[in-house]
């Protein structure tokens, strides 16, 4: 099997602050892209996930990050519902010894 699917277009990144030695390069993948640092013979690879393309060869700015709005709302309501979840259970074991005081009676 001689044919290729298809070929990596491996882009350069700069190495800003890294030694002059090391080579960072990413190429286009179904969702993400593929990295590599090579320093002399010696490589390293991975993946990073990247479904919307949005990475324009920096670093990820802050506008790039995607938060939960209803994140410390939702916590709230969570903590709230344990709570009255604890408070029912409470009047419940009240109500089943003031019955069972009555039996008692």
């Amino acid at each position: 099997m001689t044919e290729t699917a298809f070929a990596l277009q491996w882009e350069t990144l700069a190495n800003e602050g890294a030694a002059d030695a090391l080579t960072t390069q990413r190429a286009r993948v179904f969702g993400g892209w593929l990295v590599r640092v090579t320093a002399g013979a010696a490589q390293s690879l991975a993946f990073v996930p990247d479904g919307e393309g949005r990475w324009d060869g920096e670093d990820f700015g802050e506008g790039d990050y995607e938060y939960e709005e209803d994140e410390d709302e939702s916590d709230e309501e969570y903590e709230e519902s344990e709570e009255d979840d604890s408070d029912e259970e409470e009047d419940e074991e009240g109500e089943e010894d003031e019955e069972a005081d009555e039996e008692g009676a």
